[in-house]
Protein backbone atom coordinates (compact mmCIF):
# COMPACT_ATOMS: atom_id res chain seq x y z
CA UNK A 1 0.00 0.00 0.00
CA UNK A 2 1.27 3.66 -1.16
CA UNK A 3 2.05 5.83 1.09
CA UNK A 4 -0.21 7.88 -0.31
CA UNK A 5 -3.13 5.74 0.30
CA UNK A 6 -1.99 5.35 3.43
CA UNK A 7 -2.57 8.96 4.61
CA UNK A 8 -5.80 8.86 2.46
CA UNK A 9 -7.11 5.64 4.37
CA UNK A 10 -6.25 6.55 8.05
CA UNK A 11 -7.70 10.08 7.41
CA UNK A 12 -11.01 9.15 5.98
CA UNK A 13 -11.89 5.70 7.46
CA UNK A 14 -11.76 7.56 10.80
CA UNK A 15 -14.52 9.86 9.04
CA UNK A 16 -16.30 6.88 8.24
CA UNK A 17 -15.68 4.91 11.33
CA UNK A 18 -17.31 8.39 13.44
CA UNK A 19 -20.17 9.10 11.00
CA UNK A 20 -21.38 5.40 11.76
CA UNK A 21 -21.57 6.26 15.33
CA UNK A 22 -22.72 9.59 14.78
CA UNK A 23 -25.69 9.68 12.34
CA UNK A 24 -28.13 7.42 13.86
CA UNK A 25 -31.32 9.74 15.40
CA UNK A 26 -32.31 7.57 18.16
CA UNK A 27 -30.36 7.46 21.72
CA UNK A 28 -30.71 3.43 21.74
CA UNK A 29 -29.78 2.56 18.02
CA UNK A 30 -26.67 4.72 19.19
CA UNK A 31 -26.34 2.42 22.16
CA UNK A 32 -26.42 -0.52 20.43
CA UNK A 33 -23.23 -1.99 19.72
CA UNK A 34 -21.69 -1.66 15.96
CA UNK A 35 -20.00 -4.70 14.02
CA UNK A 36 -19.92 -3.56 10.77
CA UNK A 37 -17.89 -4.85 7.56
CA UNK A 38 -16.45 -2.26 4.91
CA UNK A 39 -14.17 -3.06 1.82
CA UNK A 40 -11.74 -0.41 0.49
CA UNK A 41 -11.15 -0.05 -3.05
CA UNK A 42 -8.59 1.25 -5.08
CA UNK A 43 -8.75 1.98 -9.06
CA UNK A 44 -11.69 -0.31 -8.81
CA UNK A 45 -10.11 -3.37 -7.37
CA UNK A 46 -10.96 -4.11 -3.73
CA UNK A 47 -7.46 -4.17 -2.02
CA UNK A 48 -8.17 -4.00 1.98
CA UNK A 49 -10.82 -4.77 4.62
CA UNK A 50 -11.95 -2.98 7.61
CA UNK A 51 -13.82 -3.79 10.91
CA UNK A 52 -15.76 -1.96 13.21
CA UNK A 53 -16.34 -2.37 16.57
CA UNK A 54 -17.93 0.46 18.82
CA UNK A 55 -20.03 0.31 21.87
CA UNK A 56 -21.28 3.06 24.03
CA UNK A 57 -21.86 2.10 28.26
CA UNK A 58 -23.47 4.26 30.59
CA UNK A 59 -19.97 6.21 31.44
CA UNK A 60 -17.61 5.92 28.55
CA UNK A 61 -17.34 5.26 25.09
CA UNK A 62 -15.14 2.79 23.02
CA UNK A 63 -14.48 2.40 19.42
CA UNK A 64 -12.04 0.18 17.51
CA UNK A 65 -10.74 0.12 13.81
CA UNK A 66 -8.92 -2.82 12.43
CA UNK A 67 -7.38 -2.60 8.60
CA UNK A 68 -6.09 -5.29 6.28
CA UNK A 69 -4.37 -5.28 2.65
CA UNK A 70 -5.74 -7.93 0.55
CA UNK A 71 -5.22 -9.88 -2.81
CA UNK A 72 -2.11 -8.97 -4.43
CA UNK A 73 -1.47 -6.23 -1.79
CA UNK A 74 -1.64 -8.28 0.94
CA UNK A 75 1.26 -10.02 -0.53
CA UNK A 76 3.20 -7.37 -1.62
CA UNK A 77 2.92 -5.15 1.25
CA UNK A 78 1.05 -6.42 4.12
CA UNK A 79 -0.61 -3.87 5.61
CA UNK A 80 -2.42 -3.63 8.70
CA UNK A 81 -3.48 -0.95 10.63
CA UNK A 82 -5.62 -0.53 13.94
CA UNK A 83 -7.07 2.65 15.76
CA UNK A 84 -8.86 2.85 18.87
CA UNK A 85 -10.49 5.72 20.89
CA UNK A 86 -12.10 5.44 24.36
CA UNK A 87 -13.82 8.34 26.63
CA UNK A 88 -16.34 9.20 29.10
CA UNK A 89 -19.79 11.03 28.85
CA UNK A 90 -20.09 14.08 30.45
CA UNK A 91 -23.29 16.44 31.06
CA UNK A 92 -25.88 15.36 28.52
CA UNK A 93 -23.88 12.42 27.00
CA UNK A 94 -21.09 14.47 25.60
CA UNK A 95 -17.97 12.83 24.28
CA UNK A 96 -15.23 13.37 26.11
CA UNK A 97 -12.14 12.14 24.51
CA UNK A 98 -9.52 10.51 27.04
CA UNK A 99 -7.21 8.11 25.12
CA UNK A 100 -6.52 7.92 21.00
CA UNK A 101 -4.12 4.88 20.01
CA UNK A 102 -3.29 4.28 16.56
CA UNK A 103 -0.86 1.90 14.45
CA UNK A 104 -0.10 1.02 11.44
CA UNK A 105 2.80 -1.18 9.61
CA UNK A 106 3.66 -2.92 6.06
CA UNK A 107 6.69 -4.54 5.20
CA UNK A 108 8.58 -0.83 5.01
CA UNK A 109 6.75 0.81 7.79
CA UNK A 110 6.22 1.06 11.50
CA UNK A 111 4.16 3.76 13.27
CA UNK A 112 2.48 4.28 16.80
CA UNK A 113 0.67 6.86 18.27
CA UNK A 114 -0.53 7.08 21.93
CA UNK A 115 -2.57 10.54 23.05
CA UNK A 116 -3.89 11.23 26.11
CA UNK A 117 -6.68 14.15 26.72
CA UNK A 118 -7.72 16.34 29.82
CA UNK A 119 -11.19 15.48 28.71
CA UNK A 120 -12.33 18.92 30.70
CA UNK A 121 -9.98 21.23 28.14
CA UNK A 122 -9.45 18.91 25.21
CA UNK A 123 -5.54 19.55 25.77
CA UNK A 124 -3.08 17.07 25.06
CA UNK A 125 -1.59 15.97 28.60
CA UNK A 126 0.73 12.78 27.29
CA UNK A 127 2.11 11.93 23.89
CA UNK A 128 4.20 8.89 22.75
CA UNK A 129 4.99 8.17 19.14
CA UNK A 130 7.14 5.90 17.95
CA UNK A 131 9.00 4.94 14.70
CA UNK A 132 10.21 1.46 13.75
CA UNK A 133 10.01 0.96 17.45
CA UNK A 134 11.84 4.11 17.85
CA UNK A 135 11.07 7.16 19.91
CA UNK A 136 9.90 9.92 17.12
CA UNK A 137 8.54 13.60 18.37
CA UNK A 138 5.92 14.81 16.85
CA UNK A 139 5.94 17.88 14.46
CA UNK A 140 3.21 19.77 15.52
CA UNK A 141 3.81 22.76 17.83
CA UNK A 142 2.59 22.26 21.65
CA UNK A 143 0.17 25.42 20.78
CA UNK A 144 -1.71 23.67 18.27
CA UNK A 145 -2.27 20.38 20.65
CA UNK A 146 -4.58 22.31 23.11
CA UNK A 147 -8.25 22.46 22.80
CA UNK A 148 -8.09 19.55 20.29
CA UNK A 149 -10.14 16.21 20.28
CA UNK A 150 -9.34 13.03 18.70
CA UNK A 151 -10.35 11.90 14.64
CA UNK A 152 -13.15 9.37 15.75
CA UNK A 153 -14.71 11.80 18.86
CA UNK A 154 -14.72 14.57 16.09
CA UNK A 155 -16.75 12.67 14.03
CA UNK A 156 -19.22 11.22 17.00
CA UNK A 157 -19.23 14.81 18.03
CA UNK A 158 -21.76 15.10 14.88
CA UNK A 159 -24.34 13.31 16.51
CA UNK A 160 -25.01 16.32 18.51
CA UNK A 161 -24.58 18.68 16.35
CA UNK A 162 -26.98 17.59 13.64
CA UNK A 163 -29.70 16.80 16.42
CA UNK A 164 -29.17 20.90 17.91
CA UNK A 165 -28.44 22.42 14.79
CA UNK A 166 -29.69 20.89 12.16
CA UNK A 167 -28.53 19.16 8.71
CA UNK A 168 -28.10 21.87 7.15
CA UNK A 169 -25.51 23.74 8.81
CA UNK A 170 -22.31 22.83 8.68
CA UNK A 171 -19.62 21.59 11.37
CA UNK A 172 -15.94 21.49 11.83
CA UNK A 173 -13.81 20.34 14.49
CA UNK A 174 -9.96 20.73 15.39
CA UNK A 175 -8.20 17.55 15.76
CA UNK A 176 -5.16 16.06 16.36
CA UNK A 177 -3.95 12.59 16.38
CA UNK A 178 -0.41 12.57 17.68
CA UNK A 179 1.23 13.47 14.19
CA UNK A 180 -0.60 15.09 12.20
CA UNK A 181 -2.87 18.55 13.44
CA UNK A 182 -6.33 19.39 10.89
CA UNK A 183 -9.30 20.80 10.82
CA UNK A 184 -12.46 18.53 9.56
CA UNK A 185 -15.55 20.47 7.77
CA UNK A 186 -18.54 18.58 7.00
CA UNK A 187 -22.32 19.19 5.33
CA UNK A 188 -25.08 18.30 4.14
CA UNK A 189 -25.29 19.26 0.40
CA UNK A 190 -28.41 16.84 -1.02
CA UNK A 191 -30.55 13.83 -0.89
CA UNK A 192 -30.94 11.84 -4.23
CA UNK A 193 -30.45 8.09 -5.46
CA UNK A 194 -27.26 6.28 -5.72
CA UNK A 195 -26.36 2.22 -6.88
CA UNK A 196 -24.57 1.58 -3.66
CA UNK A 197 -23.76 -2.49 -2.58
CA UNK A 198 -25.74 -3.62 -5.80
CA UNK A 199 -28.82 -1.92 -5.31
CA UNK A 200 -29.77 1.84 -6.17
CA UNK A 201 -31.43 3.51 -2.69
CA UNK A 202 -31.84 6.69 -1.42
CA UNK A 203 -29.19 8.49 0.04
CA UNK A 204 -27.63 11.59 1.91
CA UNK A 205 -25.03 13.31 0.18
CA UNK A 206 -22.57 14.68 2.52
CA UNK A 207 -19.30 16.92 1.50
CA UNK A 208 -16.12 16.04 3.96
CA UNK A 209 -12.87 18.32 4.17
CA UNK A 210 -9.53 17.59 5.74
CA UNK A 211 -7.35 20.87 6.22
CA UNK A 212 -3.93 19.94 7.37
CA UNK A 213 -2.25 22.40 9.51
CA UNK A 214 0.97 20.90 10.68
CA UNK A 215 2.52 17.83 11.49
CA UNK A 216 2.86 15.98 7.51
CA UNK A 217 5.84 15.26 5.94
CA UNK A 218 6.98 13.27 3.05
CA UNK A 219 8.87 10.74 5.14
CA UNK A 220 5.53 9.89 6.92
CA UNK A 221 3.35 10.63 3.96
CA UNK A 222 3.55 11.92 0.94
CA UNK A 223 1.10 14.11 -1.02
CA UNK A 224 -2.48 12.27 -1.76
CA UNK A 225 -4.25 15.25 -3.58
CA UNK A 226 -3.68 17.94 -5.90
CA UNK A 227 -3.47 20.07 -2.95
CA UNK A 228 -1.08 18.74 -0.60
CA UNK A 229 -2.60 20.35 2.36
CA UNK A 230 -6.51 19.32 1.46
CA UNK A 231 -8.22 16.79 0.73
CA UNK A 232 -12.03 16.32 -0.29
CA UNK A 233 -14.54 13.35 0.13
CA UNK A 234 -18.03 12.56 -0.32
CA UNK A 235 -19.71 10.44 2.06
CA UNK A 236 -22.82 8.71 1.31
CA UNK A 237 -25.80 8.04 4.04
CA UNK A 238 -28.52 6.08 3.67
CA UNK A 239 -31.79 8.58 3.44
CA UNK A 240 -33.71 6.44 6.55
CA UNK A 241 -34.20 6.28 9.72
CA UNK A 242 -30.81 4.76 10.08
CA UNK A 243 -29.10 7.41 8.13
CA UNK A 244 -26.01 3.78 7.90
CA UNK A 245 -22.73 4.83 6.35
CA UNK A 246 -22.91 3.36 2.84
CA UNK A 247 -19.84 4.46 0.51
CA UNK A 248 -17.16 7.01 1.43
CA UNK A 249 -14.88 8.61 -1.76
CA UNK A 250 -11.81 10.43 -2.46
CA UNK A 251 -13.37 13.31 -4.49
CA UNK A 252 -10.01 13.16 -6.51
CA UNK A 253 -9.85 11.73 -10.29
CA UNK A 254 -6.23 10.62 -9.86
CA UNK A 255 -6.94 8.46 -6.51
CA UNK A 256 -9.95 6.29 -7.14
CA UNK A 257 -10.38 5.41 -3.64
CA UNK A 258 -13.53 4.36 -1.91
CA UNK A 259 -14.83 2.66 1.38
CA UNK A 260 -18.35 0.98 0.59
CA UNK A 261 -20.43 -1.26 3.36
CA UNK A 262 -20.47 -4.57 2.56
CA UNK A 263 -21.89 -6.79 5.65
CA UNK A 264 -24.08 -5.61 8.95
CA UNK A 265 -22.76 -7.86 11.83
CA UNK A 266 -23.70 -6.30 14.27
CA UNK A 267 -28.02 -7.91 14.92
CA UNK A 268 -28.45 -11.65 16.47
CA UNK A 269 -28.55 -12.72 12.94
CA UNK A 270 -25.33 -12.64 12.20
CA UNK A 271 -23.16 -10.77 9.30
CA UNK A 272 -26.30 -9.62 6.45
CA UNK A 273 -25.55 -8.30 3.52
CA UNK A 274 -25.67 -4.67 2.94
CA UNK A 275 -27.23 -4.83 -0.44
CA UNK A 276 -30.30 -7.38 1.13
Amino acid sequence: MSSRLARATTLLISGLVAFVLTVAPLRAEQDAPLNLRYGLYWAGFQIATLTLEHEIQPTRYRSQLLIKSVGLVEKLVHYRAKTLATGSLGDGDSLLPVTYRSEYRSRKKDRRSVVKFDPASGDVVELENTKRGKPDDSKVPEALRRNVIDPLTAFLRIRDHIATAGQDEAFTAQIFDGRRRYVLAAEVVGRDHAWVAGRQQRVVRLALTLEFLAGSNADDMEKVAVDDDRIEAELLLSDDQRLLPLRLSLLDTVIAGSIELLQDCSGEAGCQLAAR
